[in-house]
């Protein structure tokens, strides 16, 4: 009888020490679990959050594409961030025209040209772009002269302060963009 006591306490404590085991454990990951909810309350609260001043402008300019009716050079109107850095902005706009119309107008920059840069330097604005290959599907010398003038009028529209264009190809001067018209000089308003 005394071993049949002695067995059923010994279960008990058996029993009463892997119960409190358990509730230690139990315990010991809520506890984990509240330190690590209030450390992300904490994150999440001290974020920072932008002030009125802070939210983003928009500002619409003007993009000249080709129209298909009359082969010449014409507005689209697009909203676009108003940047307060002028290469910045001038950035956006450039590849806004890259993407191409959203109307009826056609595309006036080719596929194969990038704008990798953009200086400006007093009253010009300078443009450098890259050619991707030879193979040019600009339309000829007319094709050439509305990628040109499209690309003048707008950045020139940006910005009164701004009077004059110059091309670089890859960082250099060069003679001509794609073979037809002159670029060595730097085009104005006045120059179409």
């Amino acid at each position: 009888m005394k071993s049949k006591a002695l067995f059923f306490v010994l279960c008990l404590i058996c029993i009463t020490v892997l119960v409190s085991c358990n509730l230690k454990k139990t315990n010991q990951m809520e506890n984990k679990k509240t330190v690590i909810t209030q450390e992300k309350e904490k994150e999440e609260s001290e974020e920072i959050k932008p002030d009125e001043s802070e939210k983003l402008k928009f500002r619409i300019v003007n993009l000249y594409f080709v129209n298909p009716d009359t082969d010449e050079v014409d507005i689209e109107k697009r909203q676009v961030f108003d940047l307060k850095e002028r290469t910045s902005m001038i950035k956006q706009v450039l590849r806004s025209l890259k993407l191409g119309p959203v109307g009826n107008l056609k595309p006036s920059v080719p596929q194969n040209i990038e704008f990798k840069d953009v200086f400006v330097y007093k009253d010009t604005v300078y443009i450098d772009i890259h050619k991707n290959n030879e193979d040019s599907t600009i339309g000829g010398v007319k094709g050439e002269e509305l990628f040109i003038e499209s690309v003048v009028k707008t950045v020139l529209s940006l910005s009164d302060d701004y009077k004059k264009v110059v091309f670089l190809v890859d960082g250099e001067p060069v003679d001509t963009l794609l073979g037809h018209i002159d670029v060595s000089q730097s085009f104005s308003e006045k120059s179409f």
